[in-house]
């Protein structure tokens, strides 16, 4: 009875044994599957998040080109030999607003902070008949021209164009779109490829006011 006893024990500590081995490798499996769903699931959340980030770089890129201003630089004259005339001023060529900063003008080396600064830079007659506006700090709509300067003094204004060819005589401007892209010109660079900047340089007290 003894013997008898011992194996019927042995038999349910074998079974017991090879019950517990069954489900220790059911649970194994279950780990395996859930490991490989798990890691499945971060690879589509990675490339999902991916995705959404490269679509709104290329929504925003192409929201900026929509809106894209380009400043140009417009210097005008005229001379009849009785008559001469002299402008200067600024268009947007873009098709989105542009939002003018600083504006700097130096004619031969000299920084000209206003009009009459500007027509004492070329010894011309203070008194003479001229038409201003101003820039800084102004947007410009798309199609926009704004002359800041411009006189029909005919002495004058040969002045004003023989001061403006002076290779020493520069004219700096910088502007912003909308979403804050900046573009920093410099006459003495090619005014079609400005330059693209974070933020647009402070000018202090050389700005070009009125």
């Amino acid at each position: 009875m003894t013997g008898d006893n011992e194996r019927t024990s042995s038999d349910v500590d074998s079974a017991a044994t090879n019950s517990l081995l069954r489900a220790e490798n059911h649970i194994i499996r279950l780990t395996f599957w859930q490991t490989i769903l798990s890691v499945v699931g971060v690879l589509i959340a990675v490339l999902a998040l991916y995705a959404a980030l490269t679509e709104s770089v290329a929504v925003r890129q192409q929201t900026a080109a929509a809106v894209w201003p380009f400043v140009q630089l417009i210097v005008e004259n005229y001379d009849t030999g009785d008559t001469a005339g002299f402008s200067l001023g600024f268009a947007n060529a873009g098709v989105g607003p542009a939002k003018m900063q600083d504006v700097r003008i130096s004619i031969d080396g000299n920084v000209t902070r206003n009009w009459s600064e500007l027509v004492a830079s070329v010894d011309g007659d203070t008194g003479a008949a001229i038409n201003r506006n101003f820039i800084s700090d102004r947007v410009l709509r798309p199609d926009e021209t704004v002359i800041i300067f411009n006189t029909e003094d005919a002495d004058l204004a040969r002045k004003l164009v023989g001061a403006v060819g002076n290779p020493r005589a520069t004219l700096t401007f910088c502007y912003c779109s909308i979403f804050d892209d900046c573009w920093l010109a410099d006459s003495r660079k090619d005014l079609q490829a400005p330059e693209l900047v974070e933020a647009c340089p402070d000018f202090g007290n050389e700005t070009y006011l009125n």
